[in-house]
């Protein structure tokens, strides 16, 4: 995750808020993405296991015109974004998505890039 984070900085990726689950893996990865993104992360208890559209669809209105980063749990991410861009998803542990949402009322989205570890790891 440390390489990860490394990449996501060195390609500009600029998040205004990370928002965590609060179990402890969870934040623990949010918080190795925080450092080189200087950043801090908010523990968000909608983020824990059983995160769904109707929760992102509150974490929206409440950060409304915020970039936000996300981290939470599988299969609960892979199923979201699967609502909002009406594809199936599986995001890898580690992994990242980028879903710009058209519609935040409506949750409708268009997934932008999905990208493995490994290939962020490069």
């Amino acid at each position: 995750m440390r390489r990860v984070a490394r990449s996501l900085a060195a390609l500009k990726v600029k998040p205004d808020v990370i928002l965590s689950s609060p179990l402890p893996r969870a934040y623990q990865t949010a918080e190795i993405a925080a450092g080189p993104l200087k950043l801090t992360v908010t523990m968000e208890g909608a983020l824990a296991p059983g995160f769904d559209a109707e929760q992102l669809a509150a974490l929206l209105r409440r950060y409304a015109g915020l970039n936000l980063m996300l981290v939470g749990h599988e299969p609960d991410f892979s199923r979201v974004i699967g609502a909002l861009t009406g594809g199936a998803v599986r995001m890898a542990k580690a992994g990242l998505a980028r879903v710009d949402i058209n519609a935040p009322g409506a949750l409708r989205g268009e997934l932008v890039w999905l990208a493995p570890p490994k290939l962020l790891d490069r």
